[in-house]
């Protein structure tokens, strides 16, 4: 039997059809819409901290600090500048990290701990750059190795932020607080004389 050819109904399967992929196409645009939202909170809660820390600690290193350290007596173990700044980029770029593992794992402790170590990086280059004190950066050194440390044991279930921290850890310990300590030593008469100069 030969069907007939009823305008109207073809009309209306159209519509059906287009209301289908129209329905279709807004739960596309809104899983992409939640996902931008969802990509864009993970970065700010990784990049953010670090980014916004950078800013505020290099407004203690201008041309005058860096003049004063370049003029310190140096440990033979004294990294050229480069390398410092090399470091420090990387530094930002591991608590990034630990940052973002904290945010995946909905984790405020190791996140409150990672913003405690960002401030006291800074502070550290307050204490030492801002009031040109070899001494203070040493003895600050030691006081950031508190919540560092008190950072690393709180990711100890995190595989990937131990791989990430650890490194930091190591080099702090390793490196920081020995050269601070010599560079300390070495600068005993400089340091008084930058004290008497401010007052």
């Amino acid at each position: 039997m030969r069907r007939s050819y009823h305008p109207a109904a073809s009309g209306r399967r159209h519509e059906r059809t287009s209301k289908a992929f129209g329905g279709f196409d807004r739960r596309q645009e809104h899983t992409r819409t939640v996902l931008r939202s969802r990509t864009l909170r993970e970065l700010a809660a990784a990049a953010g901290p670090p980014v916004a820390a950078a800013v505020i600690g290099n407004a203690f290193v201008g041309r005058d600090s860096l003049r004063w350290f370049r003029a310190l007596r140096k440990p033979r173990l004294q990294l050229p500048l480069p390398a410092f700044l090399a470091a420090g980029a990387i530094y930002y770029v591991q608590l990034g990290w630990v940052l973002h593992r904290a945010h995946l794992n909905d984790d405020r402790g190791v996140r409150n701990r990672a913003l405690v170590v960002l401030a006291g990086n800074e502070l550290w280059n307050a204490a030492f750059f801002g009031r040109r004190s070899p001494r203070a950066g040493f003895l600050g050194v030691l006081v950031f190795l508190g919540p560092l440390l008190a950072l690393q044991k709180s990711v100890a279930s995190d595989p990937p932020s131990v791989i990430a921290l650890t490194p930091y850890t190591l080099w702090v310990v390793g490196y920081d607080v020995p050269w601070t300590y010599q560079l300390w030593r070495l600068n005993l008469g400089p340091a008084r004389k930058s004290r008497q100069e401010r007052a």
